[in-house]
Protein backbone atom coordinates (compact mmCIF):
# COMPACT_ATOMS: atom_id res chain seq x y z
CA UNK A 1 0.00 0.00 0.00
CA UNK A 2 1.07 3.43 -1.04
CA UNK A 3 1.53 5.92 1.61
CA UNK A 4 2.53 9.28 0.24
CA UNK A 5 0.53 11.80 0.00
CA UNK A 6 -0.32 12.45 -3.39
CA UNK A 7 1.28 15.88 -5.19
CA UNK A 8 -1.93 16.61 -7.13
CA UNK A 9 -4.23 16.75 -4.42
CA UNK A 10 -5.30 20.25 -2.44
CA UNK A 11 -6.42 20.55 0.63
CA UNK A 12 -8.87 23.35 1.97
CA UNK A 13 -10.12 23.77 5.56
CA UNK A 14 -13.81 24.82 5.49
CA UNK A 15 -17.14 25.89 6.97
CA UNK A 16 -19.96 23.58 6.81
CA UNK A 17 -23.25 23.69 8.23
CA UNK A 18 -25.02 20.89 9.97
CA UNK A 19 -28.95 19.51 8.44
CA UNK A 20 -30.83 19.42 11.45
CA UNK A 21 -34.00 21.41 12.35
CA UNK A 22 -31.47 24.04 13.66
CA UNK A 23 -28.68 24.79 11.35
CA UNK A 24 -25.39 24.88 13.16
CA UNK A 25 -21.60 26.23 11.71
CA UNK A 26 -19.26 23.44 12.10
CA UNK A 27 -15.71 23.65 11.06
CA UNK A 28 -13.61 20.90 9.29
CA UNK A 29 -9.80 20.50 8.78
CA UNK A 30 -8.62 17.72 6.08
CA UNK A 31 -5.54 16.74 8.14
CA UNK A 32 -4.02 14.25 5.56
CA UNK A 33 -4.88 12.54 2.00
CA UNK A 34 -3.03 9.16 1.61
CA UNK A 35 -3.50 6.20 -1.25
CA UNK A 36 -5.17 3.22 0.96
CA UNK A 37 -5.33 1.24 -1.90
CA UNK A 38 -5.12 0.98 -6.09
CA UNK A 39 -6.25 -1.01 -8.53
CA UNK A 40 -3.66 -2.45 -10.21
CA UNK A 41 -2.67 -4.63 -7.01
CA UNK A 42 -5.83 -6.52 -7.49
CA UNK A 43 -5.33 -6.95 -11.32
CA UNK A 44 -8.73 -4.56 -11.19
CA UNK A 45 -9.93 -0.84 -12.74
CA UNK A 46 -12.96 1.22 -11.85
CA UNK A 47 -13.25 1.15 -8.12
CA UNK A 48 -16.87 2.60 -7.43
CA UNK A 49 -18.87 1.50 -4.02
CA UNK A 50 -16.93 1.06 -0.58
CA UNK A 51 -18.51 -0.73 2.07
CA UNK A 52 -17.46 -1.03 6.04
CA UNK A 53 -17.69 -3.65 8.94
CA UNK A 54 -15.70 -3.31 11.90
CA UNK A 55 -12.64 -5.06 11.01
CA UNK A 56 -12.62 -4.69 6.60
CA UNK A 57 -13.13 -1.75 4.14
CA UNK A 58 -14.67 -3.86 0.84
CA UNK A 59 -14.40 -2.29 -2.37
CA UNK A 60 -16.17 -2.99 -5.82
CA UNK A 61 -14.29 -2.45 -8.78
CA UNK A 62 -16.10 -2.09 -12.34
CA UNK A 63 -13.32 -3.45 -14.45
CA UNK A 64 -15.17 -1.36 -17.39
CA UNK A 65 -18.41 -4.24 -17.31
CA UNK A 66 -21.26 -3.65 -19.36
CA UNK A 67 -23.77 -2.12 -17.28
CA UNK A 68 -26.59 -3.88 -18.50
CA UNK A 69 -24.90 -7.36 -17.75
CA UNK A 70 -24.10 -8.34 -21.37
CA UNK A 71 -20.31 -8.99 -21.14
CA UNK A 72 -17.48 -8.17 -18.12
CA UNK A 73 -17.20 -8.86 -14.65
CA UNK A 74 -16.05 -7.02 -11.63
CA UNK A 75 -13.89 -7.51 -8.93
CA UNK A 76 -14.88 -7.22 -4.93
CA UNK A 77 -12.48 -6.85 -2.91
CA UNK A 78 -12.25 -7.36 1.52
CA UNK A 79 -8.98 -5.32 3.22
CA UNK A 80 -8.15 -4.76 6.46
CA UNK A 81 -7.38 -1.37 7.69
CA UNK A 82 -3.97 -1.35 6.95
CA UNK A 83 -4.76 -1.76 3.17
CA UNK A 84 -3.84 -5.93 2.90
CA UNK A 85 -6.22 -7.58 0.45
CA UNK A 86 -8.12 -10.25 2.40
CA UNK A 87 -10.22 -11.37 0.29
CA UNK A 88 -11.67 -11.16 -3.48
CA UNK A 89 -13.94 -12.52 -5.09
CA UNK A 90 -14.67 -12.14 -9.54
CA UNK A 91 -18.39 -11.31 -9.64
CA UNK A 92 -19.81 -11.70 -13.64
CA UNK A 93 -21.24 -8.32 -14.45
CA UNK A 94 -20.76 -4.57 -13.32
CA UNK A 95 -21.20 -4.37 -9.65
CA UNK A 96 -22.20 -0.89 -8.39
CA UNK A 97 -23.91 -1.22 -5.23
CA UNK A 98 -22.06 -2.47 -2.51
CA UNK A 99 -23.26 -3.00 1.10
CA UNK A 100 -22.72 -4.86 3.93
CA UNK A 101 -26.16 -6.42 5.78
CA UNK A 102 -25.62 -6.29 9.65
CA UNK A 103 -27.94 -8.51 10.47
CA UNK A 104 -26.36 -10.85 8.98
CA UNK A 105 -22.98 -9.81 8.15
CA UNK A 106 -23.23 -10.51 4.48
CA UNK A 107 -22.12 -8.80 1.20
CA UNK A 108 -24.44 -7.39 -0.99
CA UNK A 109 -23.26 -6.42 -4.74
CA UNK A 110 -25.74 -5.54 -6.94
CA UNK A 111 -25.15 -6.12 -10.59
CA UNK A 112 -26.01 -4.09 -13.33
CA UNK A 113 -27.80 -1.09 -12.29
CA UNK A 114 -28.93 -0.41 -16.13
CA UNK A 115 -30.76 -3.25 -16.86
CA UNK A 116 -31.19 -6.83 -16.28
CA UNK A 117 -29.81 -6.80 -12.62
CA UNK A 118 -28.74 -9.60 -10.34
CA UNK A 119 -27.67 -9.32 -6.38
CA UNK A 120 -24.96 -11.82 -5.45
CA UNK A 121 -24.49 -12.35 -1.59
CA UNK A 122 -20.88 -12.81 -0.46
CA UNK A 123 -20.38 -14.82 3.12
CA UNK A 124 -17.04 -13.35 4.37
CA UNK A 125 -16.72 -16.46 6.92
CA UNK A 126 -17.30 -19.36 4.01
CA UNK A 127 -15.71 -17.34 1.32
CA UNK A 128 -19.22 -18.09 -0.99
CA UNK A 129 -21.09 -16.14 -3.16
CA UNK A 130 -24.72 -16.92 -3.65
CA UNK A 131 -26.80 -15.42 -6.68
CA UNK A 132 -30.44 -14.10 -6.90
CA UNK A 133 -32.70 -12.91 -9.75
CA UNK A 134 -35.66 -10.49 -9.14
CA UNK A 135 -39.11 -11.44 -9.71
CA UNK A 136 -39.53 -8.27 -12.31
CA UNK A 137 -36.47 -7.93 -14.61
CA UNK A 138 -35.99 -5.00 -17.16
CA UNK A 139 -33.61 -4.61 -19.84
CA UNK A 140 -33.08 -0.55 -19.05
CA UNK A 141 -33.84 -0.71 -15.70
CA UNK A 142 -31.90 -1.83 -12.62
CA UNK A 143 -31.04 -1.51 -8.85
CA UNK A 144 -27.72 0.50 -8.14
CA UNK A 145 -27.77 0.76 -4.12
CA UNK A 146 -29.71 -0.71 -0.80
CA UNK A 147 -30.53 -0.14 2.35
CA UNK A 148 -30.77 -1.77 5.30
CA UNK A 149 -33.27 -0.03 8.09
CA UNK A 150 -33.84 -2.51 11.33
CA UNK A 151 -35.80 -5.29 9.94
CA UNK A 152 -36.08 -3.54 6.40
CA UNK A 153 -34.27 -3.38 3.06
CA UNK A 154 -34.83 -0.38 0.67
CA UNK A 155 -33.54 -0.22 -3.26
CA UNK A 156 -32.82 2.27 -5.34
CA UNK A 157 -34.06 1.81 -8.88
CA UNK A 158 -32.37 3.16 -12.08
CA UNK A 159 -33.44 5.34 -14.91
CA UNK A 160 -37.11 6.77 -14.67
CA UNK A 161 -39.09 7.99 -17.33
CA UNK A 162 -42.13 9.01 -16.33
CA UNK A 163 -43.42 10.35 -12.92
CA UNK A 164 -44.80 7.30 -11.56
CA UNK A 165 -41.74 5.08 -11.92
CA UNK A 166 -40.44 3.99 -8.95
CA UNK A 167 -36.74 4.91 -7.74
CA UNK A 168 -36.57 3.36 -4.43
CA UNK A 169 -38.31 0.42 -3.31
CA UNK A 170 -38.90 -1.39 -0.53
CA UNK A 171 -37.89 -5.60 -0.62
CA UNK A 172 -40.58 -8.16 0.31
CA UNK A 173 -38.95 -10.42 3.11
CA UNK A 174 -38.53 -13.93 2.11
CA UNK A 175 -38.93 -13.17 -1.35
CA UNK A 176 -37.25 -15.81 -3.93
CA UNK A 177 -37.07 -14.30 -6.90
CA UNK A 178 -36.47 -11.08 -5.29
CA UNK A 179 -40.07 -9.31 -5.01
CA UNK A 180 -40.19 -5.14 -4.20
CA UNK A 181 -43.22 -2.51 -3.29
CA UNK A 182 -42.67 0.96 -4.17
CA UNK A 183 -41.98 3.37 -2.18
CA UNK A 184 -40.68 6.92 -3.60
CA UNK A 185 -41.20 7.76 -7.28
CA UNK A 186 -39.82 10.28 -9.61
CA UNK A 187 -42.68 12.95 -9.57
CA UNK A 188 -42.57 12.85 -5.53
CA UNK A 189 -43.00 16.75 -4.06
CA UNK A 190 -41.10 17.67 -0.63
CA UNK A 191 -39.76 20.09 0.53
CA UNK A 192 -36.74 22.11 -0.75
CA UNK A 193 -34.50 22.63 2.08
CA UNK A 194 -32.71 25.23 1.03
CA UNK A 195 -35.52 27.32 0.34
CA UNK A 196 -37.72 26.15 2.97
CA UNK A 197 -41.12 26.04 0.00
CA UNK A 198 -43.10 23.02 0.70
CA UNK A 199 -44.92 21.33 -2.44
CA UNK A 200 -42.05 21.29 -4.33
CA UNK A 201 -41.22 18.70 -7.02
CA UNK A 202 -37.84 16.75 -6.51
CA UNK A 203 -35.13 16.28 -9.44
CA UNK A 204 -34.86 12.57 -9.69
CA UNK A 205 -33.96 11.91 -13.43
CA UNK A 206 -30.86 9.92 -12.25
CA UNK A 207 -31.23 7.83 -8.67
CA UNK A 208 -28.28 6.40 -7.90
CA UNK A 209 -26.37 6.14 -4.32
CA UNK A 210 -28.58 4.95 -1.01
CA UNK A 211 -27.62 5.87 2.35
CA UNK A 212 -28.99 5.52 6.01
CA UNK A 213 -28.35 9.34 7.90
CA UNK A 214 -27.49 9.26 11.27
CA UNK A 215 -31.19 10.93 12.08
CA UNK A 216 -32.46 7.48 10.47
CA UNK A 217 -33.83 9.27 6.84
CA UNK A 218 -33.25 7.48 3.53
CA UNK A 219 -31.03 9.77 1.42
CA UNK A 220 -31.08 8.80 -2.19
CA UNK A 221 -28.43 10.43 -4.55
CA UNK A 222 -30.16 12.04 -8.12
CA UNK A 223 -26.32 12.22 -9.94
CA UNK A 224 -26.89 14.01 -13.06
CA UNK A 225 -29.61 16.63 -11.35
CA UNK A 226 -26.94 17.45 -8.33
CA UNK A 227 -29.44 16.59 -5.68
CA UNK A 228 -30.18 14.49 -2.66
CA UNK A 229 -33.79 13.48 -1.91
CA UNK A 230 -34.36 12.44 2.17
CA UNK A 231 -37.16 10.47 2.63
CA UNK A 232 -38.37 10.61 6.52
CA UNK A 233 -40.47 7.59 7.83
CA UNK A 234 -39.91 5.92 4.38
CA UNK A 235 -43.30 3.30 3.84
CA UNK A 236 -45.57 4.66 6.53
CA UNK A 237 -48.28 7.02 6.69
CA UNK A 238 -45.87 9.55 7.96
CA UNK A 239 -43.60 9.13 5.08
CA UNK A 240 -41.97 12.90 4.33
CA UNK A 241 -39.71 14.02 1.79
CA UNK A 242 -37.02 16.98 1.30
CA UNK A 243 -34.51 17.62 -0.63
CA UNK A 244 -31.03 19.48 -1.15
CA UNK A 245 -29.95 21.02 -4.33
CA UNK A 246 -26.06 20.98 -4.33
CA UNK A 247 -24.57 24.48 -5.94
CA UNK A 248 -21.54 25.22 -7.77
CA UNK A 249 -20.27 27.88 -5.76
CA UNK A 250 -18.25 29.23 -9.21
CA UNK A 251 -21.55 29.13 -11.62
CA UNK A 252 -24.53 29.08 -9.00
CA UNK A 253 -25.61 26.28 -10.73
CA UNK A 254 -26.44 22.67 -9.60
CA UNK A 255 -23.21 20.09 -9.94
CA UNK A 256 -23.55 16.84 -11.51
CA UNK A 257 -22.04 13.47 -11.41
CA UNK A 258 -23.34 13.79 -7.32
CA UNK A 259 -22.67 10.07 -5.90
CA UNK A 260 -22.37 9.22 -2.21
CA UNK A 261 -23.07 11.89 0.52
CA UNK A 262 -22.18 11.15 3.87
CA UNK A 263 -22.67 12.74 7.11
CA UNK A 264 -19.87 13.18 9.81
CA UNK A 265 -20.46 10.96 12.68
CA UNK A 266 -17.85 12.38 15.11
CA UNK A 267 -15.09 15.05 15.57
CA UNK A 268 -12.65 13.23 13.96
CA UNK A 269 -12.74 10.53 11.26
CA UNK A 270 -11.19 9.33 7.52
CA UNK A 271 -13.19 9.63 4.38
CA UNK A 272 -12.58 6.33 2.54
CA UNK A 273 -12.71 7.43 -1.32
CA UNK A 274 -13.10 5.88 -4.73
CA UNK A 275 -10.61 8.14 -6.84
CA UNK A 276 -12.63 5.79 -10.06
CA UNK A 277 -10.46 7.10 -13.33
CA UNK A 278 -7.24 7.65 -11.18
CA UNK A 279 -7.85 3.40 -10.17
CA UNK A 280 -7.18 3.97 -6.29
CA UNK A 281 -8.98 4.58 -3.03
CA UNK A 282 -7.52 7.20 -0.80
CA UNK A 283 -8.02 7.90 2.99
CA UNK A 284 -8.75 11.16 3.95
CA UNK A 285 -8.07 12.07 7.50
CA UNK A 286 -10.42 14.88 9.22
CA UNK A 287 -10.34 16.38 12.03
CA UNK A 288 -12.54 19.30 13.91
CA UNK A 289 -16.10 18.01 12.38
CA UNK A 290 -19.19 18.72 14.04
CA UNK A 291 -22.01 15.64 14.18
CA UNK A 292 -24.28 16.23 11.30
CA UNK A 293 -21.54 18.00 8.93
CA UNK A 294 -22.59 16.37 5.19
CA UNK A 295 -19.88 15.98 2.47
CA UNK A 296 -19.94 14.29 -1.12
CA UNK A 297 -18.38 13.29 -3.92
CA UNK A 298 -18.86 15.14 -7.19
CA UNK A 299 -17.90 14.31 -10.53
CA UNK A 300 -18.53 18.08 -11.67
CA UNK A 301 -15.83 19.45 -9.60
CA UNK A 302 -13.73 16.33 -9.69
CA UNK A 303 -13.59 16.98 -5.54
CA UNK A 304 -14.76 15.15 -2.21
CA UNK A 305 -17.04 18.60 -0.95
CA UNK A 306 -18.04 19.69 2.26
CA UNK A 307 -21.90 21.00 1.65
CA UNK A 308 -23.59 24.31 3.41
CA UNK A 309 -27.11 22.76 4.44
CA UNK A 310 -28.38 26.18 4.44
CA UNK A 311 -28.13 26.79 0.91
CA UNK A 312 -26.53 23.64 -0.57
CA UNK A 313 -23.21 25.46 -1.82
CA UNK A 314 -21.09 22.55 -2.37
CA UNK A 315 -17.07 23.83 -0.99
CA UNK A 316 -14.18 21.20 -2.58
CA UNK A 317 -12.07 19.95 0.16
CA UNK A 318 -9.95 17.55 -1.58
CA UNK A 319 -9.59 18.63 -5.21
CA UNK A 320 -7.69 17.59 -8.06
CA UNK A 321 -9.65 13.98 -8.40
CA UNK A 322 -10.79 12.35 -11.35
CA UNK A 323 -13.73 10.93 -11.52
CA UNK A 324 -14.59 10.74 -7.62
CA UNK A 325 -17.54 8.04 -6.64
CA UNK A 326 -18.18 5.78 -3.64
CA UNK A 327 -17.90 7.39 0.15
CA UNK A 328 -18.12 6.88 3.29
CA UNK A 329 -17.30 8.04 6.64
CA UNK A 330 -15.20 6.01 9.74
CA UNK A 331 -15.14 7.69 13.22
CA UNK A 332 -11.71 7.34 15.03
CA UNK A 333 -11.60 8.38 18.88
CA UNK A 334 -10.07 11.10 20.02
CA UNK A 335 -6.17 9.20 20.70
CA UNK A 336 -6.14 7.66 17.43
Amino acid sequence: MAMNRPATLCLIAVAVVVLSDSVVAAAATVRSVTVFAVGTDVNATAPDSIAVTENSIWVSYANGADSTGLNGSSTVVEYDFLGKVLQTFIVRGSVDGLKVDPRTGLVWALQNQDGNSTLTLINPVTGTASLFFYAVMSSTRGYDDVVFQGNRTFLSYTNPTEGADATIQLLVPGSDPLAVTTILTKGARGTDLATGRRNRVTAQNDPDSLKLTPFGDLQLSSGDDGQLIFVRNPGTDDQAVSFLTLIDQQTGQAVSGLDDAVFATAPRGVFYLADTSNNRILAIAVDDLEFGSLFASVGSLNALVSVDTATGVATPIVSNLKGPHGLVFVQLSPDE
